[in-house]
């Protein structure tokens, strides 16, 4: 998108350039949004190919922000709602809400990789994190009762990762899009 502009030393001529150098600036900024706006774009299409068992519970926006600097771009993805889980133990009822996002993202128990995306996630996330949890780890996986009296075994939940693996397809898109968006 490279662009030359030329102008003698006349006034005329360097208010001429003044407007182009405007209009250039416009341009560049209205092909900055449509370049993060089709990144986004892969990220949800990314993500909502990556929810399992959640997707009726996660909606996806992206938020453009413009200034003067330029524009940025994030991908936003929202909870419609909390589950609300209930099971019987020795000691009664117990509950928790728990969020979507959190649960497609990371996963739970044994399915949910000791740590699946890398140094980079804290240690206060991932296996045996969940409040309260005693079994995340157990090979045998665990049992819990709902509230009708049924018993359920479980291992945990597999993690999709869905804003993982959006943001890694917005990395390996930008060569390609940049190219298309601002040419060569």
């Amino acid at each position: 998108m490279s662009r030359k502009i030329t102008f003698d030393l006349s006034v005329a001529s360097v208010r001429q350039a003044q407007k182009e150098l405007v209009q250039y600036k416009r341009d560049l900024l209205a092909k900055c949004e449509t370049f993060v706006t089709r990144l986004s774009e892969i990220g949800i299409r990314v993500a909502k190919q990556n929810l399992g068992q959640f997707g009726s519970y996660i909606v996806f926006d992206t938020e453009v922000d413009d200034s003067s600097d330029g524009i940025k771009a994030v991908l936003v993805a929202t909870n419609t709602g909390l589950i609300h889980s209930e099971w019987r133990t020795a000691d009664g009822t117990k509950s928790a809400d728990v969020s979507p996002i959190l649960m497609a993202e990371f996963g739970s128990g044994l399915r949910a990789k000791k740590n699946p995306f890398g140094e980079h996630m804290s240690p206060k996330m991932g296996t045996g994190t969940f409040p309260d949890q005693t079994h995340a780890e157990d090979p045998q996986g665990w049992w819990y009762q709902t509230l009708d009296g049924e018993w359920h075994h479980s291992y945990g939940v597999t993690p999709t990762m869905p804003m993982y693996k959006a943001s890694a397809a917005i990395f390996d898109n930008v060569r390609t899009v940049a190219r298309e968006v601002f040419g060569s």
